[in-house]
């Protein structure tokens, strides 16, 4: 009892080294590796395999990323995007061929992918909705195409319809329309800040 609780050290070449091994070593998905272990931002850390990627920090621990959930978290920004790192290994999604991948930005972000749709994002107010909606399973059912922002309103189409959400109302729409009661009081987590960049333009 006086262990709980207890933080234990874990250095990022053996915690990556035992993600590849919960991911199947050589004869898994991410095959040979490939090439050095490299800094990630100031306290993560990559590995390169064949058939994906293993990153790491110390608040998040290791975890595999592969294929096409992969290729849209690079598209992302991977680890130093706005995602943020990944929090668990790649998953079933609950549906027939389907993936989902969790990641550690505060609005709860996860990569799903079927392989009808492909990869698709879905994060903040999508990801509040969809998941009091039971997820893929659910009403919704697996995600189509990224969320889609005009002005105050954000909107995501999946495979049993469609969610929006006015941030400056905070009420929530759906189609099918009878879906969007049970939406009523939700909480959205906030997102992360965003970045901002400055540009000098030098006097002529």
């Amino acid at each position: 009892g006086q262990l709980a609780g207890l933080n234990i050290p874990t250095d990022a070449t053996s915690a990556i080294a035992a993600a590849y091994r919960a991911a199947g070593g050589s004869s898994g998905p991410l095959g040979a590796k490939q090439g050095d272990q490299y800094a990630v931002g100031d306290t993560g850390a990559g590995q390169n395999f064949a058939g994906g990627k293993v990153f790491f920090s110390p608040d998040t621990g290791a975890y595999a990323v592969t294929g096409d959930i992969l290729a849209k978290y690079e598209k992302a920004g991977g680890p130093t995007g706005d995602l943020g790192f990944p929090t668990g290994g790649e998953s079933d999604g609950g549906v027939p061929d389907s993936r989902v991948s969790t990641f550690a930005a505060s609005d709860n972000p996860v990569i799903f992918w079927t392989k009808d749709h492909g990869a698709v994002v879905v994060r903040g107010a999508m990801k509040a909705a969809w998941d009091k909606l039971g997820g893929a399973t659910g009403a919704l059912g697996a995600p189509v195409d990224d969320q889609n922002t005009e002005g105050a309103t954000v909107t995501q189409k999946f495979t049993g319809g469609q969610v929006s959400w006015d941030s400056k109302a905070n009420k929530f729409t759906t189609d099918p329309a009878n879906l969007a009661e049970q939406l009523s009081g939700l909480q959205v987590p906030a997102g992360p800040t965003p970045r901002v960049m400055v540009c000098l333009r030098m006097a002529s």
